[in-house]
């Protein structure tokens, strides 16, 4: 039986450059940054709380990967993350540039906003009620 989502995939076009982002501009917490094999680099980010899922942050290096840089989810929401106070994310997140779009309104369940990471994947910031 499956009990839990333990890693999801986000193609990056620069490691370096999106753990930065993850962790800087969302507050993620890096979980794990290895090198194995022949120099494929092992990264995964998750949030600072309730960090059950990790995200493997993934250098795109075929054309079809990088075609998918930024559209994972053919411009749907690819991940909504929960949040126990929205405005106070939504404030923080968007003082260190991260791009929203709009403001946190009503929505079934509860309040949210969309954003996307600095490749146009688009989330959710959502707080239930």
């Amino acid at each position: 039986m499956i009990i839990k989502a333990a890693q999801l995939t986000i193609l990056v076009k620069d490691q370096e450059e999106a753990k930065q982002f993850y962790t800087e501009r969302l507050g993620f917490e890096v979980c794990s940054d290895t090198e194995f094999g022949q120099g494929t680099r092992y990264l995964t980010v998750a949030p600072r709380e309730g960090n059950e899922t990790l995200f493997e942050l993934v250098k795109a290096d075929t054309s079809d990967q990088i075609a998918l840089i930024g559209k994972q989810s053919a411009e749907q929401v690819l991940i909504m993350f929960e949040t126990d106070d929205i405005e106070r994310d939504y404030n923080e997140m968007k003082e260190c540039g991260v791009v929203f779009h709009g403001e946190p309104v009503p929505v079934p369940g509860g309040k949210g906003v969309g954003f996307e990471d600095l490749y146009g994947n688009q989330f959710d910031l959502f707080q239930p009620e």
